[in-house]
């Protein structure tokens, strides 16, 4: 610690009324010192940073795996559609009368009726076929309704599904929910993949943070003795070890927020490729801008906890 600081000591006594702006300045003192001892040793606190931002980087590709996968979930439960497939005797103003029927149920928004006939046309335009269907002696296709639902959960879907075959004039219903189904049970997964790993980290974050602050106090052991004999208290000695933490963590939180750019902007080429294929225009999106600042918060919140918590223990074993 600088001699400056040394002859500002407060003893156990306690500080003097009125001394706000002394205090305020003191901490600045200590937070630029601090910084200082940080910028003078950079390979080693950019190999601490660097491991705290791998750290706080893992659950973070997690929550922004998962934000990704309920945006597709969200995409496609929006766009749900059931197919009622009708019998063959219906006649065409009986298939529509049993769309418009349909729309007297309050869980349907909208039911389209598309004769067998107008299937046929689409089917032999979209297919090319259309030789081949002309030679057809029948139509092979039934009449359909298109049912759009209200709501869009998979639960709900499939009970109106249900319904729905049950009239006696649907011969089958097409509703391809069960992928849904196992998008939801993937992004569960990965919640709760993305909260374990996060108590893990911090647990780990613990643990290399107090190591970097052990080696600190053991390195000004003999200044740290000085400052006890002449009164010092252990919160005044901690106080620079707490902002090394605080230091440490905003800075492992902003690299974490690079890296995971990074990683994004390496997979969203990859991935929007992919998704062409299937005719989506689906777009790879990393952590927004309130995430990053959670996650730089929670950087230094860790930090500076760890930070408490190791100097603190140590410090508190030093005799003067």
């Amino acid at each position: 610690m600088s001699t400056e600081r040394s002859r500002n000591v407060p003893t156990k006594r306690g500080n003097s009324p009125g001394k706000f702006a002394k205090l305020l300045q003191t901490h600045k003192s200590d937070a630029k010192a601090c910084l200082r001892r940080i910028l003078a040793a950079p390979l080693s606190s950019l190999m601490t940073v660097f491991v705290i931002a791998v750290a706080l980087l893992l659950p973070a590709l997690l929550v922004a795996l998962n934000s990704n996968l309920i945006t597709v979930l969200e995409r496609f439960q929006s766009e749900t559609r059931i197919t009622l497939f009708l019998l063959d005797e219906l006649t065409e103003a009986e298939g529509s009368q049993v769309s418009e029927d349909l729309l007297t149920d309050n869980a349907i928004e909208a039911a389209v009726y598309i004769p067998a006939t107008q299937a046929l046309a689409e089917f032999s335009a979209a297919s090319g076929f259309s030789d081949i269907v002309a030679d057809l002696e029948s139509n092979p296709l039934p009449a359909t309704i298109v049912v759009t639902p209200f709501q869009t959960e998979p639960g709900a879907v499939e009970a109106l599904a249900s319904r729905l075959q049950a009239l006696s004039q649907v011969a089958l219903v097409q509703l391809d929910s069960l992928w849904l189904r196992r998008l939801a049970g993937i992004s569960g997964v990965l919640d709760v993949m993305a909260r374990s790993l996060g108590l893990l980290v911090i647990f780990g974050l613990c643990f290399i943070v107090g190591n970097t602050i052990r080696l600190g106090v053991e390195n000004r052991k003999e200044e740290i003795r000085v400052i006890k004999l002449v009164g010092g208290t252990n919160g005044f000695i901690a106080r620079p070890f707490l902002y090394a933490g605080l230091f440490y963590g905003i800075l492992g939180g902003l690299m974490a927020c690079g890296l995971q750019a990074v990683v994004v902007f390496g997979f969203s080429r990859s991935l929007a490729e992919l998704a062409a294929l299937y005719d989506s225009t689906f777009r790879l999106t990393g952590l927004g801008l309130s995430s990053a600042m959670a996650l730089i918060v929670v950087g230094a919140i860790v930090g500076w906890f760890a930070a408490l918590i190791a100097s603190h223990w140590h410090i508190a074993a030093i005799d003067p």
